[in-house]
């Protein structure tokens, strides 16, 4: 697919698996029309490009493209690494992640632990 900067699509019918759809945009997540065939077929991390089993991977959704499904993954060593850069910048300006009684309400917060979590599950062999 050619490299060119394009709005970032809404995801199509399935969010990703382990974390809510909201916490996408933290993270990331390279432009859809950027990814190669194989990181838009779910075959290798969107981030650093290693192939991924099934095993292995981290479902980022489903997402339409002109037409077109992608079906991005990361490693579990990219997603913990974006998620945890993401909670660092998001956690300190929000109320609702800043109060011990109530941080789990939080979408994108909670979410992004979620994504950690998940990337702590699939292994470690990362893209770097």
């Amino acid at each position: 697919m050619a490299h060119r900067t394009a709005a970032r699509p809404a995801p199509a019918g399935r969010p990703p698996a382990d974390f809510p759809a909201e916490v996408l945009p933290h993270l990331g997540m390279p432009a859809l029309i950027a990814l190669t065939a194989d990181d838009a077929a779910g075959r290798t991390c969107i981030w650093g490009g290693r192939a991924l089993p099934l095993a292995a991977a981290v479902d980022l959704g489903e997402h339409l493209l002109d037409g077109v499904l992608a079906f991005p993954q990361s490693c579990g060593p990219c997603i913990v690494r974006r998620a945890t850069d993401a909670l660092a910048v998001h956690s300190p300006d929000c109320p609702t992640c800043r109060d011990r009684e109530r941080w789990t309400e939080c979408t994108v917060g909670y979410g992004l632990l979620s994504a950690q979590r998940q990337g702590l599950r699939v292994g470690r062999g990362g893209c770097r």
